[in-house]
């Protein structure tokens, strides 16, 4: 089986990258990519299917995995050894975005945001998935949020093309947020674990905003440039919570919920970082192939 190295660049844009257990998973143009060492070597996972796939979206719970390619998702229990696949709604949605419940082992609810279809929900582990887009009025999906205590509250965001869209009963009804259509697209969405009302949201190239309300008001992360391409969002918990913002050029973590930057972490020069993950350290993939552990 081949290898690739965690600094060798092949022009394959890195779309997201996603921590389980003892495994990193990196979903790529070329397919789904997987490293048992932090990010320094990484094995292609799709060679048993008859051509290559563009992998665009990676979740994982436990040994589950789960990947998003053109028209379905594909579902593996045995850490990407094996696979299933799930087709979706005709014509073929692109799927943008998978995020797991924070209970998935017991509840098994996974969403599915697509590129032209809105929001896919599976309440089976991933066997099967049902397309819920009552009152979401604008179908353009790039990134999905599931709220930390969904078991109780149900909650989800949808960031679109047009602003961001909220559900208070997994995903069953939509209605749209008051978000500033004028700094639309929304390609990133977090919520704060400890406060379920905070919500940051990240755009094309508007920077990063903030809403202490669930959504109902929004002001502007101050840290971050007005301009800024804000690629990538994560809460991380533990003894130094905080937050992490992913730009083109820059890893940026607060400690104080984005009214101040605690550290900065350059990037590789010239290159558009797009997706990243956190666990013992930060693993962040590229547009043009590159994957990079950051210590």
């Amino acid at each position: 089986m081949s290898t690739l190295t965690a600094t060798q660049q092949v022009q394959d844009a890195v779309y997201a990258l996603a921590h389980a257990e003892s495994y990193v998973y990196a979903a790529r143009l070329t397919g789904l990519y997987r490293s048992a060492d932090d990010g320094q070597t990484w094995q292609p996972l799709l060679e048993s299917f008859d051509q290559p796939l563009a992998v665009t979206a990676v979740a994982a719970a436990g040994s589950r995995v789960f990947a998003g390619v053109n028209g379905a998702v594909l579902r593996s229990e045995d850490h990407g050894e094996t696979w299933q696949t799930i087709g979706l709604a005709s014509p073929p949605p692109q799927v943008a975005a998978l995020v797991l419940s924070p209970t998935f082992a017991s509840d098994g609810m996974a969403v599915a945001g697509t590129v032209e279809d809105g929001v896919f929900i599976s309440e089976d582990f991933g066997e099967t998935w049902v397309a819920w887009n009552f009152g979401l009025l604008d179908k353009h999906i790039y990134t999905v949020a599931v709220s930390p205590h969904f078991r109780n509250d149900q909650i989800l965001y949808a960031g679109t093309e047009s602003g961001i869209f909220r559900s208070h009963n997994g995903g069953r009804g939509w209605r749209e947020v008051p978000f500033p259509m004028e700094y639309a697209p929304v390609v990133s969405l977090v919520i704060s674990s400890d406060a379920p009302s905070l919500l940051y949201a990240g755009t094309e190239s508007a920077g990063l905003f903030i809403s202490t309300d669930g959504g109902l008001t929004w002001g502007r992360c101050p840290a971050i440039a007005p301009d800024a391409a804000v690629n990538s969002l994560q809460i991380e918990d533990g003894p130094t919570p905080g937050l992490w913002i992913l730009l083109d050029d820059r890893l940026l973590f607060s400690a104080d919920r984005g009214q101040t930057l605690a550290t900065a972490r350059p990037l590789p020069p010239q290159q558009r970082a797009l997706c990243f993950s956190v666990q013992d350290l930060a693993i962040v993939g590229f547009a043009d192939g590159m994957i990079t552990r950051i210590g």
